[in-house]
């Protein structure tokens, strides 16, 4: 019973993903309903993401991030839209596509980043710091790779979106200053994220019917799988040249898995419905693959799982 307990805690971010799909399939009726919600509910989550980050760390760990960040960033909101992209063209089109280039333009997920690389001897601070930067640059760099890849026959409103999206992050940021540091816990913090997870994905898989090919859903997914693959090699790489083991681990978590909530919030705006199952499909897979590469690495880092540092920001669940 312990084991099964640990196994739904350590999965329960995946776990509300799936059943809110689901829901949302089944009984769609609230989700139009909660439409003009989706943008304060992702800067809710951009405010879990950006709070309790102390910047002051950065100057005690003796060591040089740039490199770490500035590649992870690279392979993020370039190597992987470039790569990926192209290829998603060739078998996928309309709403299904638009959902993949979605997703492959999104920032990085703070929440889950952070989570396996901790938990497989990485480093979390620099986790941390390369989610906060990828989502500073978020509205800039998303919109202007959808606007440069979509299809001519997407009506693309890139300023709306960079916009909508500055402003969100704004929002979240500065709410992230000003509330104290010790006024909400890390368990309330997780409630909140889980739970407005799971209506994001409601509200957008929920808002617009229409029959999904399965066969396409699993292309998307081997597209996911792809993209974990181009930051194993990114981490790879590094390590062969001499960076540390723990800062190629946050490299690999950190260099192509992809902001759910941010994704899910741009898809809403194109309709939702099949542009948002491709965006679920996609992060599920990063879900699952990630969590069982966790062991594999924790085994061969001299940081043991049950004594890694907590990770610097509170917000857990994945945003």
């Amino acid at each position: 019973m312990d084991v099964l307990r640990k196994v739904v805690r350590s999965q329960r971010s995946l776990l509300v993903v799936l059943a809110a799909t689901l829901a949302g399939v089944v009984a769609p009726t609230l989700a139009a309903p909660l439409q003009p919600t989706i943008p304060a509910l992702v800067a809710g989550l951009i405010f879990t993401s950006f709070y309790g980050f102390d910047s002051a760390a950065l100057t005690g760990r003796g060591r040089n991030v740039s490199v770490p960040v500035v590649l992870s960033l690279g392979c993020l909101y370039l190597l992987t839209p470039l790569a990926l992209y192209p290829v998603a063209a060739t078998v996928l089109s309309g709403d299904l596509l638009l959902g993949v280039l979605i997703v492959l333009a999104a920032p990085l997920t703070a929440g889950s980043s952070i989570i396996w690389t901790r938990l497989s001897g990485g480093n979390a601070l620099l986790a941390t710091v390369i989610a906060l930067v990828s989502l500073l640059i978020a509205p800039l760099a998303m919109p202007s790779l959808i606007a440069l890849f979509a299809d001519s026959t997407v009506d693309i409103a890139a300023s709306e979106i960079l916009v909508d999206l500055g402003a969100i992050i704004l929002g979240g940021g500065l709410l992230a200053v000003f509330v104290p540091d010790d006024a909400i816990s890390d368990d309330r913090l997780d409630a909140f994220s889980l739970a407005t997870i799971g209506i994001l994905i409601y509200a957008g898989v929920g808002a617009s019917g229409g029959a999904i090919d399965v066969l396409e859903l699993a292309f998307v997914s081997g597209l996911a799988v792809a993209a974990l693959g181009l930051s194993a090699g990114l981490a790879y790489v590094l390590y062969a040249r001499g960076l540390r083991s723990d800062d190629c681990i946050s490299v690999l978590f950190s260099s192509s898995m992809k902001n759910l909530s941010v994704s899910v919030m741009v898809g809403a705006m194109f309709g939702g419905g099949a542009i948002v199952a491709g965006i679920t499909a996609f992060h599920v897979v990063q879900q699952i693959v990630s969590s069982s590469l966790v062991h594999r690495l924790a085994a061969v880092t001299s940081t043991a799982t049950t004594q890694s540092p907590q990770p610097v920001t509170t917000g857990q669940a994945d945003d």
